[in-house]
């Protein structure tokens, strides 16, 4: 487990503009003096007016909201309306959600003296579409649903004893349960986001003086805030430039001082720059000052220090305003050989891929800030330092979140899976500019992404625009995901951000992993060998893509994580798609979720968790794969993972077997191990010493329930959205966990609390009620507070067992005619330790980079499937057809002799992916594809083919040929081998393609 200390972390977040002005820069070492001016973030987020209706004039200042509900924010509509359906399949997400449009109002009065000040809201975003009006004037609308925006409120503004109202209207609607037929907001869809409406994210008001530095939201307000970079990076010295957009909004000139303080982790100020400037009424002008730190401490991945920059404006002595930015000190390399450094020190990249909208079982999308920082520090504890944040922008917090745990950041904007135009690329552009403006000072944010599909050269030179005028000096690198399905990607994008990383399609690049291990498992079912729990026999299980356990499930994770980028010394890394569970595009019909998360929905670890822990922390670490709760006579291969060189496993003190050679780098098999009661133990050893064990022991029968609670780092607040997770699990007489335990819990509840319960990974309708089962012998229900503190008590109980009951005090929140200055708090308060280097690292084999898939007729190659896909020449009789079957071409039509082909893997015959198999046409080609007719043919098929009328006999199945023409240069996609269910023992298609 990382180690926490204790210590000061507020960052405020920032943006930019370049001018000059004179400088007088000093080095201080003294203790930063608190400099708060006349500025005040306001949590806006308690005690709003709900109604899930589009009633007439509800924008009205006097519109009678006394029967609405009243929430606080984060909000969405739709926490009691997901993760309650079984998946779809074929990668189509829970469609069941209730959309259209609804309103949220917020009453609240703002002091005298805050007349004369400016006044901004701030929303961090909003699902869909959001109308914001104050006091009945309609101020704007935003519709990225992912990207901060505000709006200057100071004219509709009352003070005193008058009261405002703000009333946001929203829309989460889409136009077609197609996801290609969208437009314009084409990420608005289940496909790649659940699509929970509201105002899920948290929302501040701002009050500061006429002079002030500006908030970094350029959309509606088109301001750009702070800009702060660092140059020339040793370990001696970093060169730091300040720069901060000062907005002059009285009537009369201002002499301006700007003083900028540079502040380490411990508080302390080791450099002050400062400058003076007469700023006219009405202007903006944009201080820039540059400072020098000496021997800076410097942000690592495993070693994430930070900064903070206090910019302070004075007029004379008084100070006017004070705004802090975090600063990270860091340089890297993402280098085509080597693979990813940071200030000079290898490092491999490993993590996860996470959808923005971060659902869990029973709150949906809404989530209270320390949930979010509780599932950073569950991807700090399993060795993570990377995320991808899949097709459209994490939140201010995850991406602060980033800065403090270390991990690489890949940003996007927002995004569907397609090359966009008219009024999409328009509102897609608008948003990356404002994402970019936003987030550009986080040290954590290494690569803008440009979007999820490859874009046109004109879209690329508006890319590097906007990445040249907002962020100049940030050096971070830019790229989109399957850059590969163009040409004009080339030139334009510096890193290539792959799809399952077989291999690199662009040789002259670094190459980071986007998108890795979509296999899916859920964490209720162990192995065969195990008793069910509803999923083998379950009804669906035919439909599924996958069909395996959780330890099977954990055994992949070294398979492809060694095989796609582990071992190639010039991988970068890569994220495994996804951390938690989600609703988003799930391929097995026996579940709620797409089950391919190290973590469920409600964040309880699966094996796969520990396998991955085991592989990437530094410290030595070792898992032994499953339980020890078998029947008499149960013989099994038992897998062990671990970073160590050699592992030994005992059963009841009797040595099994010794391994020295692991497969994948990390698993370690032990083939037959009968199963005894008592306890299996794991040691590994590295140059035979004894580093690291564990030890797991036969559990007794059930006797009594045991319940644990979580909460943020300041206990659980009555601010009517916070929540507290309440953990149940079934135990022996010892306190030890039922690993087999699967049946219902009743549970009981009495004060000031709204339950929110959570969810049974193969059952439909299981959220919000006030029972659920548990799986392998765990599970975790959630309670929101209400604005009323008190104690609540929880009871949980089953016939036969001893109940458990827990008290949960919700703690007074202080708020006065609305507003708050109390802020959001986090799951564990302080910064994350440094972490060692590595333990010990697998021997990499050697590596002969891009000798397979290179082809003249087929360039770019690459395959999304589960398997791996090969490229090869001279097609006759006798070649093998698929990558992971026996069976060969016999008898061909001569046309297709001595064609080039594509063994694609027989496995992913029930496997969808609207981007499978992808390449450009090298030259003037035919290209063939051989078609199981026993599987409805696929869209792609019926658009761009035609039936030749011939057919391939492939190993007793008879196979279509069919045939289209393409013009060097071409695009060439091609999804899953059928859009709807498959035979399960239907044959995947091949194809061929010869010269014109």
């Amino acid at each position: 487990m990382t180690q926490y200390k204790k210590a000061f972390f507020l960052f405020a977040f920032a943006g930019f503009l370049f001018t000059s002005c004179g400088i007088k820069t000093q080095d201080k070492t003294e203790t930063a003096i608190s400099s708060e001016g006349n500025r005040t973030k306001y949590n806006f987020n308690p005690d709003w007016k709900f109604i899930k209706e589009n009633p007439e004039n509800a924008q009205d200042l006097n519109f009678d909201d006394a029967s609405w509900s009243t929430i606080s924010c984060p909000h969405t509509f739709n926490d009691i309306d997901t993760f309650d359906d079984l998946s779809l399949g074929h990668h189509d997400g829970e469609k069941n959600q209730w959309r259209g449009t609804v309103w949220y109002r917020k009453h609240f009065k703002l002091e005298k003296e805050d007349a004369a000040k400016k006044t901004y809201i701030e929303f961090e975003s909003v699902r869909q579409i959001a109308d914001v009006y104050v006091n009945g004037n309609y101020v704007g609308q935003n519709q990225t649903g992912f990207i901060p925006f505000g709006f200057d409120i100071t004219p509709y503004l009352k003070f005193g004893s008058e009261e405002n109202v703000i009333a946001v209207k929203v829309n989460n609607d889409r136009n077609s349960d197609n996801f290609r037929d969208n437009d314009p907001l084409v990420w608005n869809h289940e496909h790649w986001h659940p699509t929970h409406g509201g105002i899920y994210r948290n929302v501040f008001l701002h009050t500061m003086n006429p002079v002030h530095i500006t908030l970094p939201l350029y959309d509606n307000l088109k301001t750009v805030g702070t800009y702060i970079f660092a140059e020339n990076i040793t370990a001696e010295n970093a060169d730091v430039t300040i720069n901060a957009e000062v907005q002059n909004e009285h009537k009369i000139a201002k002499q301006i001082t700007f003083e900028a303080q540079i502040i380490d982790r411990e508080g302390k100020v080791v450099a002050v720059s400062s400058a003076t400037k007469k700023i006219e009424a009405g202007e903006k002008h944009t201080f820039t000052t540059s400072s020098s730190v000496q021997n800076p401490n410097r942000w690592y991945t495993r070693n994430p220090y930070m900064y903070k920059v206090l910019t302070i404006l004075k007029d004379v002595n008084k100070v006017l305003d004070s705004y802090e930015t975090p600063l990270g000190i860091r340089s890297f390399d993402f280098n085509v050989d080597s693979g990813f450094h940071n200030n000079g020190e290898y490092a491999k990249l490993h993590g996860w891929g996470q959808k923005p909208t971060n659902a869990w079982a029973g709150l949906g999308a809404a989530l209270p800030d320390w949930l979010r920082d509780y599932t950073y520090q569950l991807m700090d504890e399993a060795g993570g330092n990377f995320i991808r944040w899949g097709h459209s922008a994490g939140s201010p917090a995850e991406i602060a979140m980033g800065d403090k745990y270390g991990f690489v950041t890949l940003m996007p904007g927002v995004s569907g899976e397609s090359q966009d135009d008219g009024e999409t690329w328009r509102i897609r552009i608008a948003a990356f500019r404002d994402m970019i403006v936003y987030y550009r000072n986080h040290p954590s944010i290494f690569i803008w992404e440009g979007g999820n599909w490859a874009e046109t050269a004109a879209h690329y030179k508006e890319i590097l625009e906007v990445i040249n005028t907002y962020d100049p000096n940030g050096k971070r690198l830019m790229g989109n995901r399957r850059a590969d399905v163009k040409n004009d990607s080339e030139g334009y994008v510096s890193i290539e951000i792959g799809t399952e990383g077989w291999e690199r399609e662009y040789p002259d690049l670094p190459i980071v992993e986007s998108e890795y291990m979509r296999d899916e498992a859920p964490r209720r079912i162990w192995d065969k060998f195990s008793p069910d729990d509803n999923f083998w026999s379950h009804k669906n299980l035919d439909k599924n893509t996958y069909t395996i356990g959780s330890e099977e499930f954990a055994v992949r994770q070294a398979d492809q994580w060694w095989n796609k980028m582990g071992k190639k010394p010039y991988h970068s890394g890569g994220a495994n798609w996804i951390f938690s569970d989600g609703t988003h595009g799930g391929r097995n019909p026996t579940e709620v979720t797409r089950a391919s998360g190290e973590v469920d929905a409600v964040r309880l670890p699966k094996e796969a968790f520990f396998a991955l822990k085991a592989m990437w922390r530094p410290e030595a670490q070792i898992h032994v794969i499953g339980h020890w709760n078998y029947k008499e006579g149960t013989k099994k291969d038992m897998y062990v993972i671990s970073n160590t060189a050699k592992v030994k496993l005992y059963v009841n003190g009797k040595l099994l077997g010794t391994d020295a050679e692991p497969e994948n780098g990390y698993v370690y098999k032990f083939k037959n191990v009968e199963w005894k009661s008592g306890e299996i133990k794991v040691e590994g050893f590295i140059d035979d010493i004894l580093v690291v064990s564990q030890t797991k022991k036969t559990v007794g029968v059930p006797v009594s329930i045991k319940s644990t609670s979580i909460t943020g780092s300041k206990g659980w607040l009555a601010d009517g959205s916070d929540i507290a997770l309440i953990d149940f699990e079934v135990v022996d007489k010892e306190g030890n966990r039922c690993p087999l335990d699967a049946a219902r819990v009743d549970f009981t509840i009495s004060g000031p609390a709204i339950w929110r319960g959570g969810y049974n990974s193969g059952k439909p309708n299981t959220t919000n009620n006030l029972y659920l089962d548990t799986e392998v012998g765990i599970n975790r229900v959630a309670i929101r507070s209400l604005l009323k503190a008190g104690n609540v008590t929880i009871t949980a109980s089953r016939k036969g067992l001893t109940s458990a009951s827990i008290t949960l005090t919700s703690l007074p929140f202080a708020l006065k005619n609305g507003l708050t200055t109390q802020l959001p708090q986090v799951y564990i308060d302080g910064f994350v330790a440094e972490e060692p280097m590595p333990i010990y690292t697998p021997i990499m084999p050697p590596y002969e980079v891009g000798i397979k898939n290179r082809s003249e007729l087929f360039t770019k190659f690459s395959y999304t499937g589960n398997g791996k896909a090969m490229l090869r020449t001279n097609m006759h009789w006798g070649k093998k057809a698929h990558t992971d079957l026996e069976y060969n071409y016999t008898v061909i039509p001569r046309y297709l002799n001595e064609a080039e082909y594509v063994r694609t893997p027989n496995s992913d015959n029930r496997y969808w992916a609207r981007d499978q198999l992808q390449f450009i046409a090298g030259v003037d080609m035919d290209i063939y594809i051989l078609h199981d007719d026993t599987v409805k043919r696929p869209e792609f098929l019926l658009e761009k083919y035609k039936d030749t009328g011939d057919n391939i006999d492939v190993g007793g199945v008879t196979m279509s040929i069919f045939n289209r023409v393409a013009k060097a240069g071409e695009s060439i996609i091609m999804a899953g081998n059928s859009d709807g269910d498959a035979p399960k023992d239907c044959r995947m298609y091949t194809v061929m393609a010869k010269k014109r």
